[in-house]
């Protein structure tokens, strides 16, 4: 009989804690499908048992877990102080990463008095919406619900490995191109790059050599097939007779 007392007396205690858990989780619902990365409603209502939502949970969280009914996992918290008594149905919250990605995660609800409430399994996924099959079909009590053991995981984000603001390679070569005072050209010329260039050509072997004109101290442009010595100064007269002595020379 005091055995039968005693029984009587924990399933009183039991049935209190079931009477007080007037918070009804509503979302996310059976068959729901999260994709990480991306901003969802968690919500609740008053299941209608009193007393009322407003005064049973005035001070509570929410847990993300996973596991069997027996043996649930904790994830992480996902919000913390909340308050029906002020009337909030609702949390938004970002979908973390996990691993693996299938319909083994739940949300638990502990108010400050240590009641709990469940909401129904439900998936995570990536962007791909690919899914795996819960690794376990029937849960260690018997009943035929789904279930598995998840993770948080790092979200892998692709990073360009060029973040240097400078040049390109194939920029670099241009410009050292652009800034090359000479440029050798398939038949073996060798010739300035400059616009506005007084030319003249002359063999030198098998190759040409396009000499610029001249642009001498006080003169005007002179070039080496016509040259007015008369009205050189005796330094650029010195200057003429030496460039058309190694003109001379060279053919």
């Amino acid at each position: 009989m005091f055995t039968s007392f005693i029984t009587f007396g924990l399933s009183l205690i039991a049935l209190s804690h079931l009477t007080n858990a007037t918070l009804a989780p509503s979302y996310p619902e059976p068959g729901t499908k999260w994709t990480v990365g991306k901003e969802y409603d968690i919500t609740w209502e008053d299941d209608g048992v009193n007393p009322s939502m407003q005064k049973g949970w005035k001070n509570f969280k929410i847990d993300l877990m996973t596991g069997d009914n027996m043996d649930q996992k904790f994830l992480t918290t996902v919000a913390s102080n909340l308050s029906a008594a002020t009337g909030s149905t609702s949390f938004k919250y970002t979908v973390p990463n996990v691993s693996p990605y299938s319909s083994i995660y739940f949300f638990m609800f502990t108010n400050e008095d240590g009641e709990n409430a469940w909401t129904t399994r439900f998936a995570i996924v990536g962007e791909d919406n690919k899914e795996e099959a819960p690794a376990n079909q029937i849960q260690p009590t018997g009943e035929k619900i789904p279930w598995g053991v998840g993770k948080l995981a790092k979200k892998t984000t692709l990073i360009d490995s060029d973040t240097s603001s400078g040049p390109t390679s194939q920029e670099e070569s241009e410009q050292e191109m652009a800034a090359a005072p000479v440029e050798l050209d398939n038949d073996n010329e060798i010739s300035t790059m400059d616009e506005g260039e007084s030319l003249s050509e002359g063999p030198v072997g098998k190759d040409r050599i396009k000499a610029a004109a001249i642009d001498l101290p006080n003169a005007n442009v002179v070039s080496m097939s016509s040259m007015n010595y008369s009205n050189l100064t005796i330094p650029q007269l010195i200057f003429a007779i030496t460039l058309v002595f190694f003109a001379t020379f060279l053919y």
